[in-house]
């Protein structure tokens, strides 16, 4: 929804899209930075703990996706304070989380439940639930 709302501001004025981004920068806080911090630090160790292929292209990308991201965040936060959003950067930033939540679905996800024991995914869920 977030991604959506972000490609749609893209095409509208400049008041419209610095609304966007101030209504994005605390989901993004809240939620978004937070949820790739529990994949940085505990699925994708846990994963790598019980033999996961860290070379496996879901990884990589999954790991691109968050640098690559971050990075952009950054600069809609640095737009946002000087008044000026440009659309294409809230277009990029909304397709690549889209794009994101899809390689998880539909690659990292099943790449590691696939590769780990019901055991193992329970200590993700535990770890999880402890940094949160």
């Amino acid at each position: 929804m977030q991604a959506r709302r972000l490609r749609r501001a893209a095409g509208e004025d400049v008041e419209a899209r610095i609304g966007a981004g101030r209504a994005f920068l605390p989901f993004w806080r809240e939620e978004t930075s937070g949820h790739f911090r529990l994949e940085e630090e505990v699925l994708l160790p846990v994963y790598a703990r019980y033999g996961g292929d860290l070379g496996a292209e879901p990884v990589l990308l999954t790991a691109r996706d968050h640098a690559t991201i971050r990075g952009l965040v950054m600069e809609l936060e640095e737009q946002v304070e000087r008044d000026e959003v440009h659309p294409d950067l809230l277009s990029e930033i909304g397709e690549r989380l889209d794009g994101h939540i899809r390689l998880e679905e539909r690659r990292l996800f099943p790449l590691v439940e696939r590769s780990l024991s019901e055991e193992q995914l329970g200590e993700i869920g535990r770890r999880v639930e402890e940094a949160g």
